[in-house]
This record gives C-alpha cells, sequence and structure tokens, in this order.
C-alpha cells in the first residue's frame, strides 16, 4: 500500500455541484478493519506530501491514528518499542517552565505540535528549547498530548499539571471563552480543549466555569445549534464543543434551549449527518452530532442504518474514511468516521467510544467494572 496517497477535493461556491476525485469503483458496504488498521499505522510513520503544511499540528494527527488504531482494537499491532518511544517524543514536545519561571510568567505552557521549532528535541534536557522566539504550546496541541499518553497507558506523572492549569487562567478571555495560545483566536473549539484538560488532569481551577457556561449560552443559535462565537451559525463541530464542556463542568442544564437543540441534531440528519443545514452529509459529522446526542440521552433519535451506510460509503480502497463518498481518506475524517460506527453499534470488535473525551472508555479509564 503507497502512504503517499492525495487530498483531492475541490468544491466550486454557491450551488455549482462539488467535483471530487473518484478512486475506484463502489466497493462493496462492508467494514474492511484490516486496511483500516493499516492506514494509521502508515500515517503514524509518514504522513502524505499534501499533508506538509499539518507539519506543526503532529501532535494531533498522532492522536486520530493511535486512538483509531485502539478503537479497532490493534494498538498491539503497533510494536511495544514503538509506543514507548511514541512517549518520549511527546514528552519532548511539552513546554514547561523550567529555570525560566517568573512570578508574573505570561508564556503559555503545555505541548507544542511537534517539532517544528528546531529547539533540542532531548526529553532530559530542554534547556536547548529556551529562548526560542514566540515558542509556546497550543492548546489543541495539548489536549492531543494527553489523549495520546493515556492511550499509550502512561500515567501522566511527567505532565506539568501545575504549569498547564496555570496556562488556562492565562488563555481564559474576560468573555468566558478560551484562546488556543496568547495572542491567538478564541473559538469553542478551545473551550472544549480547557474543559477536558481540566476534567483530564483532575484540577478545574484553571477554568472560570460560571463564565465559560454563560459563553456557550450566549452562542446558542436561535435554530438551536450552536456557532464557533456568540452570534455565529450553529455547526456540528462546535455544538458538539459547547455540550461537552457544559456536561464536564456539571452545567447541561443551563442551556436556554435543549429542545430546540435536540430538534436540530435530528435535523441534521439525511444520508448521513452534516455539519449545517443545506449542506452534504460528511463522515466525521457521525460523531460530532452522533456524540451530541449520546450526550443528551437522545441517541436512539438517530437513524443507525442510513449513517451505517454513508459512513461505510466513505471508506476507501486504501483504508481510512473521506469526508464523502469517493475521495481520498484523511486522518480526521477517518478517525471520527470509525467513532461514528463504534457508537452505531457496526461491528462488536469495535471499541466503545467515551462521547465526552474523544477517546475509548479504556483509554479514557471509564470501562465498566465487570
Amino acid at each position: 500500500m503507497s502512504c503517499e496517497h492525495k487530498h483531492e477535493t475541490s468544491e466550486k461556491e454557491g450551488s455549482e455541484k462539488k467535483e471530487t476525485k473518484t478512486l475506484a469503483k463502489p466497493l462493496e458496504l462492508k467494514f474492511i478493519k484490516g486496511a483500516h488498521i493499516r492506514y494509521f499505522l502508515c500515517t503514524l510513520k509518514m504522513m502524505p506530501e499534501d499533508f506538509e503544511g499539518f507539519d506543526t499540528k503532529r501532535m494531533m494527527i498522532a492522536y486520530l491514528c493511535l486512538s483509531g488504531l485502539d478503537v479497532l482494537n490493534a494498538l498491539d499491532k503497533l510494536p511495544m518499542r514503538v509506543q514507548k518511544e511514541t512517549i518520549e517524543w511527546i514528552y519532548a514536545a511539552q513546554k514547561t517552565p523550567g529555570t525560566s519561571e517568573k512570578k508574573e510568567d505570561k508564556t503559555h505552557y503545555g505541548f507544542r505540535g511537534g517539532s517544528s521549532w528546531g529547539g533540542a528535541f532531548d526529553v532530559k534536557n530542554r534547556k536547548g528549547r529556551e529562548g526560542i522566539p514566540k515558542d509556546e504550546a497550543h492548546i489543541a496541541m495539548t489536549y492531543s498530548a494527553l489523549c495520546a499518553l493515556k492511550i499509550l497507558g502512561d500515567d501522566l506523572s511527567r505532565v506539568d499539571k501545575k504549569a498547564i492549569i496555570g496556562s488556562l487562567k492565562l488563555l481564559q478571555r474576560e468573555n468566558g471563552c478560551f484562546r488556543c495560545a496568547t495572542t491567538e483566536e478564541d473559538d469553542m473549539r478551545f473551550m472544549y480543549c480547557a474543559c477536558a484538560i481540566s476534567d483530564m488532569l483532575g484540577d478545574w481551577s484553571g477554568v472560570n466555569k460560571e463564565k465559560a457556561t454563560q459563553y456557550i449560552i450566549d452562542a446558542q443559535a436561535f435554530d438551536g445549534g450552536i456557532g464557533l462565537r456568540v452570534g455565529a451559525e450553529g455547526h456540528g463541530g462546535t455544538t458538539y464543543c459547547a455540550i461537552a464542556s457544559l456536561v464536564l463542568m456539571g452545567n447541561l442544564n443551563s442551556l436556554k434551549d435543549l429542545p430546540g437543540l435536540i430538534r436540530w441534531c435530528v435535523y441534521a440528519q439525511g444520508a448521513g449527518f452534516v455539519g449545517r443545514p443545506n449542506k452534504p452529509a460528511d463522515s466525521c459529522y457521525s460523531f460530532w452530532i452522533g456524540a451530541t446526542m449520546k450526550m443528551l440521552g437522545v441517541y436512539d433519535l438517530t437513524n443507525k442504518k442510513e449513517n451505517q451506510t454513508f459512513n461505510l460509503r466513505c471508506q476507501t480502497k486504501y483504508g481510512g474514511f473521506g469526508k464523502y463518498p469517493d475521495v481520498y481518506p484523511d486522518p480526521l475524517h477517518s478517525y471520527f468516521g470509525i467513532c461514528g460506527l463504534s457508537m452505531m453499534g457496526l461491528d462488536s470488535s469495535l471499541a466503545p467510544i467515551d462521547p465526552l473525551w474523544g477517546l475509548t472508555l479504556r483509554a479514557a479509564g471509564k470501562e465498566p467494572k465487570k
């Protein structure tokens, strides 16, 4: 199998029909588990050429691939030596105060997206990384790193929890939302990351829950969905981020229009789930909206048969999932497409998912006691 398949999807504006590059004749609609395992293993080793722009997000891609293998119950296909090396690679990307800590430190600590900054990549001696301009963590990469460590069975003992929690205070704005870094954008994605990080580390002192909850309440749109920011259109991904954040904070009942949200989720179903009204179905929303409905306790309102059929049509002969049928796969749609199938109960060999953390119940430490 070649690792260098390209992602070629072009979209025309307005109502013009999407043009996609066809890969092959439609596959028989069965779950090709072995091909998906090979896809994740391959992507962990080498990303396709078109993913060069994602070099600063290697941590996220590692999380998606590792968790994909975990959902497929195939983490053992990754040699133990490689698993241990991956843990060391993750810790090497940790930005810690080190010897430069000050009383009024305004640096964002946590995990970087990878080795893009070019500093010394040594988990035991990070002095070579100090003093690099604009070198700071990214909240989404910190979330991804913690997820990856938990998947690999690490106990998080080397995570600088104090520095990370302190950084969350720095990243929360007066309006209650969170930035991804000290001088960057803020939106619902990073709200979720802050809440998930706090829950994983068992320390909520870095989050002002009252302000965060109010921001989410204010971001609910007239049709029930929740937008990227206050005043934005409701969107499947940001609705998930908002609802998961409220559940993690214990404030789900604070939402002003819960029935409207449920209605919005139900109406997001066609052949598969759509992210916004009047958009084509997309495999990743089988998780984003499906997991939202799981958290709301209304997953029985989904059309499992239609959603399963759509996701299976998004598989490729290489393994992995595209966002639509007959397009090349990518790690995000591959992972969340499989998570969606797991929630649908397609195959008993797929591990059950924790909708709150985006991990298997095993990795999250939430498996039911036998």
